[in-house]
């Protein structure tokens, strides 16, 4: 009987295209207006991360209020830590590696919740140190499968990933 333990699982983050400092980025500005209306997003608003883990990132809640099934995007900008802790088994995540826009990015959602989970968050590693975490949050209970939320999570991180590009 042996009394090792497993190591932390480790995955390769995958070099960036170019760094994408957060630093000065309000989120609210990383979609254009076709994006909001590609994504049926009818208000935004601007305010700050009260999480233990990321207190005062700049954030942004987008609603998707005027026509069901309703649901919440939300557009975070961390610059105190990279994506690697979800993709190491430090937080209590089932996490995978995937890719936006060219970018390593961590798809991760709270494990247990089953087929009809309330949200999926695709995180993409756009600095050092730093990266842009968008949620897809279902409002309406049981309307959304895990993988419909996580599908949402990485299409809008996608927007966000280009237009932040863009205004490099």
């Amino acid at each position: 009987m042996s009394n090792t333990t497993a190591p932390a699982p480790t995955v390769e983050i995958p070099p960036r295209p170019a760094d994408l400092q957060l630093d000065a980025v309000d989120p609210c500005t990383l979609l254009t207006a076709d994006q909001l209306k590609q994504l049926k997003v009818d208000r935004t608003r601007s305010t700050t991360s009260k999480s233990e883990v990321f207190p005062g990132a700049k954030q942004c809640v987008l609603n998707v209020s005027a026509q069901e099934p309703f649901h919440d995007y939300n557009i975070s900008a961390v610059t105190t830590e990279g994506i690697g802790p979800w993709l190491t088994g430090k937080r209590n995540v089932e996490a995978e590696l995937v890719s936006v826009g060219g970018y390593g990015a961590a798809r991760y959602f709270t494990p247990g919740d089953g087929p009809n989970s309330v949200d999926c968050t695709t995180t993409i590693d756009v600095a050092p140190g730093q990266q842009l975490m968008v949620s897809a949050d279902a409002v309406s209970p049981l309307t959304f499968t895990q993988e419909q939320l996580c599908q949402m999570s990485e299409e809008a991180a996608g927007l966000a990933l280009a237009t932040l590009r863009a205004s490099r």
